[in-house]
């Protein structure tokens, strides 16, 4: 039996990637914070552990010696600017606790879970030998993963085989309020029509499915990016309608409203000291084209995803059934 450290456990894409680690009979410690609500975790057979990636002794209390795989998942996904100094810590302090004890532990494989967001703001198709400009782009989400990758790359150096996964966009269950809160807007009826831009796509168990690939594929120090299926958000909220039936109009948010709701939602959380609805990061998400070419880990890792319509059922048949919609 194959022994594995998670951290990222109670999240959307780790609770995915639990569900398919226990369907192959590893035995899974996961990490969560003290306090953490482990509602989703709690319905798997795993070793629950309370530790902070913040706090290098709790590591060492809660991985285990010589892992076959540690799958660092946790992360901070923010994209407002006010938690740009929580951001920095929990991913690029925490990483560096994470290789360091990994190093200690003497795990076999670390698979690092980063981001395309590492690679920075290009509007353009990535691929793993496109120089990041994260460093530069003025978003703490890419600045914060390129930096997380560059210290896991050091500790390779120093002998941790370590892996980097580069995923795009997840849909799938386990998700309550990130992708998913397309589908949630559609179903109240408080989604005003759809961006004009164009992203890359993945079902949350394809990407598990890559982590695990990566285990006994992925090469040392090597990235690997996850894209999948190439869509516009046209595409994405049409396939939504389809599955949830609902009757609104389809029509297209310009560039220019989409601005008027980001001043507008600054503007607001200047007052309310709230998180703003619109950001400038998620702006030039809404408006980009950001894709990437997964060649690399289709051929390395046998990467594949499935459509946009079965993402988006399997995910709205989960929010369904946890009674979110």
């Amino acid at each position: 039996m194959k022994t594995g450290f998670i951290t990222g456990g109670t999240g959307f894409l780790g609770l995915n990637l639990i569900q398919q680690l226990k369907a192959e009979n590893w035995h899974i410690t996961a990490l969560h914070l003290p306090g953490e609500n482990t509602k989703f975790l709690d319905r798997f057979d795993v070793d629950k552990v309370e530790g902070d990636i913040l706090d290098p002794a709790s590591l060492k209390r809660a991985i285990p010696d010589q892992p076959d795989a540690i799958f660092h998942l946790a992360g901070d996904i923010s994209m407002w600017k006010k938690n740009d100094e929580r951001q920095f810590n929990i991913n690029v302090v925490g990483t560096t606790n994470m290789c360091r004890e990994a190093i200690n532990k003497k795990a076999v494989r670390f698979i690092h879970t980063s981001s395309s967001s590492a690679y920075g703001y290009h509007n353009h198709k990535l691929t793993e030998k496109t120089p990041s400009n994260a460093l530069g782009c003025g978003m703490s989400y890419n600045r914060t993963k390129y930096l997380a990758e560059q210290e896991v790359q050091k500790a390779v150096q120093e002998g941790l085989f370590a892996v980097i996964l580069n995923p795009c966009n997840i849909i799938g269950p386990y998700d309550p309020g990130n992708w998913s809160q397309l589908i949630k807007n559609v179903c109240s009826g408080k989604l005003p029509g759809y961006p004009p831009g164009v992203g890359t796509f993945s079902h949350a168990k394809d990407i598990a499915r890559a982590h695990i690939s990566a285990v006994e594929n992925g090469e040392k120090g090597e990235n690997y990016l996850l894209g999948g299926t190439r869509a516009s958000f046209r595409d994405v909220i049409s396939d939504i309608l389809k599955v949830t039936g609902a009757g609104l109009p389809l029509k297209e948010i310009s560039k220019t409203r989409l601005k008027l709701i980001l001043y507008t939602s600054l503007a607001a959380s200047f007052i309310t000291r709230q998180e703003p609805l619109m950001t400038y990061p998620k702006y030039l998400r809404l408006v980009g084209h950001l894709t990437c070419d997964d060649t690399k880990a289709r051929r390395a890792l046998g990467f594949s995803t499935t459509t946009i319509l079965e993402m988006v059922t399997d995910c709205h048949l989960w929010l369904k059934q946890e009674k979110l919609i």
